[in-house]
């Protein structure tokens, strides 16, 4: 016989074998359990109610009510609840709780690991350049709280210079958001997080200038549903039991739809293609120029003669009469290899300079343009190409996802797309060194005590490749000529963004290109004779240096 629930609840299921339990039950103040079973608890929150509160008498959080309906469930004192992951008190949607240790800490990876899928949608004041479903941006910045709580972004740590008392200190946080219709002076979006950093799609939308309406702690000038316009739409995951993929959604509030006044249609229909913002971050290597060109023409790179040239050749696979796109192409290294093989290639770069000097040494069949990676949709290039390009740029451009979904839309079915980048895992600049293993110890501390000053003698010392960090995203200066710099010669800097793996493979898989390789490539250089040689030239051999990676456009790009 069912057990009747508590007026305002709905008719439940439980099944005796799994546990799960079918159909919404809704608890208090809009409360609504979307899914439960022995492991999980998935959610609906409404707007105005914290995630969890302080506990104790009055608490009437979310996590106060899920707490008070699992012991009811289980009818044992007691009964435990973990939080996973959490909501701003001012916005709604889907949240996810563990029910066991077990599944507390598979949640807590999978959220820490960024697999969990979130996607959230948000009326914003404002309109931006564009709508539809080509309009995407991303916002990259360090976010910082203050004394009051209060969270700031800055293009880069160094506009910090002394942490406010009891604030935080900068932390990078990246925000993709794509506009799906903009009107009457406001727009709707859906925004994807690669960070989880606190009130961060708030403070991302406040820094571009489209403030979430009815956010006024973020800039919001109006006001007119009494809550943020933010909600929490999408929620996947790893289920940590079955191990099977789960994905829940809940629709965006019909009022947000209504701010933009009728006939505005679906506004959370899915998208493709995308376009960059105007507050996109200038990549371009026109101020490295000179120096990028002397590296590779005068000097010569054994990296790009002996490792990424003949790599790179080998994954398009160029046959004559082919069309390829090279993107960032420099001064046409590729091009004019692409060209010798019996191909015809098209090269793209934002440095003037450098398609300046791709013009003075290119042969018949190439052909250059002065352009944005990041638009290539918007430089007239006519026709389809058989394959595309990306050769030690992808790293270096932000947002890249502009790149690859223009780059997927110019390639025939089939067609072949190919990157090259730093390995993010061993090679991330500012992540990653080398550790020799027996080295002199640190200079200690106070408090410290002093180790011996070797372990072992030279012949005998083993190196490794030390990562600090590697899943977070992160913005690092580069110097380009750090030997000269050290002897006081200007500087030659650049920029260049970490990304894990996972996001570069998404990124593709978003574009519609399915990846068919992945390889990982070794420096071919060799140390001199010395004690260290032998080990040094192990390690070498062993820890990539660069990451390959081979997508083809198996569908049409919509």
């Amino acid at each position: 016989m069912m057990k009747k629930g508590r007026p305002g609840t709905g008719p439940r299921k439980r099944t005796a074998r799994s546990g799960y339990v079918e159909g919404a039950t809704h608890l208090t103040r809009g409360l609504r359990i979307v899914h439960e079973d022995e492991a999980i608890l998935v959610i609906d929150k409404p707007a105005g109610m914290l995630t969890a509160g302080l506990g104790g008498p009055g608490d009437d959080s979310a996590f106060a009510a899920l707490k008070s309906h699992v012991r009811e469930q289980a009818r044992k004192r007691g009964t435990k609840l973990w939080i996973v992951h959490r909501l701003d008190r001012e916005a709604s949607g889907l949240l996810v709780f563990a029910k066991t240790e077990t599944a507390y800490e598979h949640l807590k990876e999978e959220f820490r690991s960024k697999k969990a899928h979130r996607l959230y949608a948000a009326a914003v004041e404002g309109e931006f350049g564009g709508s539809g479903p080509a309009s995407t941006g991303t916002v990259q910045s360090f976010l910082w709280e203050d004394s009051r709580g209060i969270m700031h972004s800055i293009d880069s740590p160094t506009q910090l210079r002394d942490t406010p008392a009891r604030g935080s200190a900068p932390m990078p946080a990246v925000t993709h958001y794509r506009v799906r219709k903009t009107a009457h002076g406001r727009s709707l979006i859906n925004v994807r997080l690669e960070t989880g950093r606190k009130n961060q799609i708030r403070v991302h939308m406040q820094h571009i200038g489209r403030p979430i309406v009815g956010d006024r702690r973020y800039g919001a000038s109006t006001d007119p549903l009494g809550r943020v316009c933010l909600h929490a739409c999408e929620l996947g995951f790893t289920h940590p039991q079955t191990r099977h993929p789960v994905r829940y959604s809940s629709l965006p509030p019909d009022e947000f739809t209504k701010l933009l006044g009728r006939g505005t249609g679906d506004a959370m229909a899915p998208a493709t293609a995308s376009v960059v913002p105007a507050s996109t971050k200038v990549t371009s290597w026109d101020e490295v120029a000179g120096w990028y060109d002397q590296l590779l023409e005068d000097r010569g790179s054994d990296h790009y003669e002996q490792v990424i040239l003949p790599g790179v050749m080998h994954l398009l696979a160029p046959k004559s009469g082919h069309r390829v796109l090279d993107i960032a192409c420099g001064q046409g290294i590729l091009a004019r290899r692409l060209v010798k093989a019996g191909a015809t290639c098209v090269g793209v770069d934002s440095s003037p300079r450098l398609i300046a000097r791709a013009k003075e040494l290119g042969e018949d069949g190439c052909e250059f343009h002065v352009g944005d990676a990041r638009e290539l949709g918007s430089l007239g290039l006519a026709g389809e190409f058989d394959s595309a390009a990306c050769v030690m740029a992808l790293m270096n451009i932000e947002p890249m996802a502009p790149v690859v979904n223009a780059s997927a839309a110019l390639l025939k079915p089939g067609g072949v797309f190919v990157c090259v980048i730093l390995h993010p895992a061993f090679r991330s600049p500012g992540r990653t060194s080398w550790h020799f293993e027996g080295a002199p110890a640190p200079r200690p501390t106070r408090g410290m005590e002093r180790g011996p000053s070797r372990s072992r003698p030279p012949s005998e010392e083993r190196i490794a490749r030390r990562v600090d960090a590697y899943l977070s995203p992160d913005a690092s200066k580069i110097v380009m000529n750090p030997g000269e710099a050290a002897h006081g010669k200007p500087e030659v800097v650049t920029m260049t963004y970490h990304r894990a793996i996972q996001d570069y493979v998404r990124t593709l898989a978003d574009a519609g290109l399915h990846l068919t390789a992945l390889e990982e490539w070794v420096s071919n250089r060799s140390s001199q004779p010395g004690p260290r040689a032998v080990e040094e030239n192990r390690a070498r051999r062993e820890i990539p240096m660069f990451l390959a990676l081979r997508a083809v456009r198996a569908r049409p790009f919509a």
